[in-house]
Parts: C-alpha cells; structure tokens; sequence
C-alpha cells in the first residue's frame, strides 16, 4: 500500500462498459433509486414507494411524481436538495399524460414525445482556433515581401 492510504476505502472508480447507453441507463437507474430512498423515508416501506410512485424525470428536469398526501408533500420541502414540491397537473389534458417517463410496478417505460435535449458543443467555445494561436505564441515570422524592381523612367 502507497505511504499516506490507509485501508478505508469510500469511492472507487468504476467503468461500466464504456458505451454512452450503459452510462445513461446506470445513471438513470441509480436517480431512480435515489428517488424510491426519498420516498421510503416518508411513506415507510420500498413497496410502498414502488407503489406510489408513477413518474420520474432525468432529462428535462431531475425529479419525481409521486401518489402522497398534501401533509406528507410538506415533509418533501425540508429535504435538502429538494427545490419545489408541486401538486400534479397533466402535460398532455386529452391523453392524462404528466410527462416524464412512466414507472409502473418497478419498470421504467420511456417517454414517448420529443424532449428538450441542450445542444452539445463539439468542443469548449474557450478552445477555438484563435485562442490556440495565440495561446502558441505569435504566428512564425514571415518573409518580408520583395518590391518590384523600378524602371530606370520613374528614377530619372
């Protein structure tokens, strides 16, 4: 063992597969967690939760929705981390849709309407071609430009 480590080890860097899909899909599934943990602490049981629960949101906004009552909705404010806690109202009236993805008896179904995804830049705006230039230093020195010869006419 390295001098200065001690036995205790606390986080620990994990690569899971490497693709973007298998990334996405744990961090989803970890916030989901995260979320049913939330809900445990106030409505007593992950069965409960699991039951009570019925949409979650990791794209557009990170949150949940819930099946609680406005006295237990209160209890959501003290939490840290916790911005708002809103009563419930349909994105989509016609087909009682809330929004989000479903989560129903322990299973994510995915949203099926298009959501806000921000634009990702190729590369950081601090990284442009200009920045690197001068960041390199001054451009090479150039070869001063020959004039043409004079006439013996416009010397006279």
């Amino acid at each position: 063992m390295t001098s200065g480590v001690v036995g205790n080890f606390g986080m620990n860097e994990v690569a899971f597969g490497g693709s973007p899909e298998a990334t996405e899909l744990l961090a989803t599934v970890v916030v989901i967690g995260f979320f049913l943990l939330i809900s445990v602490f106030f409505v007593g049981s992950m069965e409960e939760a699991k039951k009570n629960m019925y949409a979650f949101s990791t794209t557009t906004y990170t949150g949940f929705q819930c099946t609680v009552s406005e006295e237990t909705s209160e209890k959501f404010k003290g939490l840290p981390g916790v911005l708002w806690v809103l009563p419930d109202s349909y994105i989509d009236v016609k087909n009682k849709d809330y929004g989000g993805d479903k989560y129903i008896n322990g299973e994510i179904i995915p949203c099926t309407y298009p959501t806000y995804q921000p634009k990702q830049r190729g590369q950081p705006k601090y990284e442009s071609r200009r920045y690197e230039r001068r960041r390199n230093g001054p451009p090479p020195v150039r070869k001063p430009r020959q004039e043409a010869p004079q006439s013996e006419s416009a010397s006279q």
